[in-house]
């Protein structure tokens, strides 16, 4: 395992806002830098959707049992609207201690609404975590400028691309750079980005709940917490309360 994430092995223990698809593109060939610190997107939330807990409702019982039996115990989820169902039914996806697993909604071969299950299986005892509490001073009560400016896209000043969206590397630009880190490095030998998602709700000024995640053939990375903006903050200055988790991918189940 990578040593940033040295000591801690992991057990199990508003309005939402999606990304579907397109969080993830090919990469370019190329020797890999160090992991880039993007610049952050906007982060805007909808309304009038359901939240999770509606969703997942939505979602029939022997498809809810397969996503946990796959994830083992939970440690974070989703479940939000999905628009390319076309039918207005929901996806969801479970982490967990065994695994990420993944539900999409489709269409059979006999055009009946059913769901795809995918997972990302997790070589037993790889999961470890590591707690990132960020709480920067206010914009007026900041020092000078830091040196080490953002990328503001693939390959952005020597750093390695590896194959995330605009929308995805603006998601992650929000969030603290040790997160940011974190997250990528699994990924900078080379290794494909195959799937890369997130999901979060609350209000403006506070994210009751924030999940990102990236998959790849041998490695997934989570990022799951809440979000601050305190009075006298702004976004930029926000303050995050995360746990970032980093597994071995064993087996993979589904596409």
């Amino acid at each position: 395992m990578d040593p940033s994430y040295p000591l801690l092995p992991s057990s199990g223990a508003g309005s939402p806002v999606p990304r579907r698809g397109g969080g993830v593109a090919r990469p370019p060939a190329g020797a890999p830098g160090p992991a880039p610190v993007h610049a952050a997107g906007e982060m805007g939330l909808s309304t009038g959707e359901p939240l999770r807990d509606a969703c997942w409702d939505m979602i029939g019982p022997r498809t809810r049992e397969r996503l946990q039996d796959h994830a083992g115990a939970l440690i974070d989820w989703y479940a939000t609207g999905d628009p390319s169902s076309g039918d207005g039914r929901p996806y969801a996806v479970l982490f967990g201690d065994r695994g990420l697993s993944i539900a999409e909604p489709r269409l059979n071969t006999e055009h009946r609404p059913v769901y795809a299950v995918s997972a990302f299986l997790f070589e037993p005892g790889s999961l470890r975590h590591v707690p990132i509490d960020h709480r920067p001073p206010p914009v007026m009560a900041r020092g000078p400028a830091s040196t080490a400016a953002p990328s503001s896209g693939p390959g952005a000043s020597g750093r390695a691309d590896i194959g995330l969206t605009a929308p995805a590397r603006g998601v992650l630009g929000n969030l603290p750079p040790r997160a940011q880190e974190l997250l990528q490095t699994p990924f900078l030998p080379g290794a494909k980005v195959l799937r890369c998602d997130w999901y979060y709700q609350g209000h403006a000024h506070r994210l009751s709940m924030f999940m990102l995640y990236l998959a790849g053939t041998r490695d997934v990375t989570v990022a799951t917490g809440t979000k601050i903006v305190p009075a006298g903050h702004d976004d930029a200055t926000a303050h995050w309360s995360l746990t970032c988790y980093r597994a071995a991918v064993a087996r993979r189940i589904g596409r």
